[in-house]
């Protein structure tokens, strides 16, 4: 394994040198840089992606099983793509290949499939309406906000 390793990078410095002897110099480069530009833009929409996945659920209880799996490939992918090489493409790919068919399958390795995605939407008294016996029973709440302290003179 250390010998993988070690060999990965010239291994993928002789991609693109086997590359660029069939394509040409400004071909490899303009690939080079439409990868990178790809990734990082793939890595952008991968943090949008899980920020929205994030808000979509009312609580930390509720996003427990839930580990962004989808989002996680993708920036892994996108991070693989900006790797100047073309092992590193052919192993994007392969990533982006298996997130896809997980996310068309439905997720078969999870425990309940969609349905574990799927946010809590009909608690009873969940929203800023609900009393103070009903917050009690699903563990504390957090409320955000500005305060100013108030001394007693």
């Amino acid at each position: 394994m250390p010998l993988l390793l070690l060999a990965y990078p010239f291994l993928e410095l002789w991609s693109l040198l086997e590359f660029s002897a069939e394509a040409g110099a400004l071909a490899t480069i303009a690939y080079i840089l439409l990868m990178i530009v790809l990734g990082y833009w793939l890595l952008q929409m991968a943090g949008r992606s899980a920020l929205l996945t994030a808000g979509r659920f009312p609580s930390a209880a509720a996003i427990r099983g839930q580990l962004f799996a989808g989002e996680i490939s993708v920036a892994f992918g996108a991070v693989l793509l900006m790797i100047p090489g073309l092992i590193s493409d052919f192993l994007a790919l392969y990533v982006f290949l298996r997130a896809a068919l997980k996310a068309v399958l439905g997720g078969a390795g999870s425990r309940s499939g969609a349905r574990a995605a799927e946010p809590e939407r009909d608690i009873p008294n969940h929203g800023p309406n609900r009393t103070s016996e009903s917050s009690s029973d699903r563990g504390p709440v957090t409320l955000e906000g500005d305060f100013s302290r108030v001394d007693d003179d």
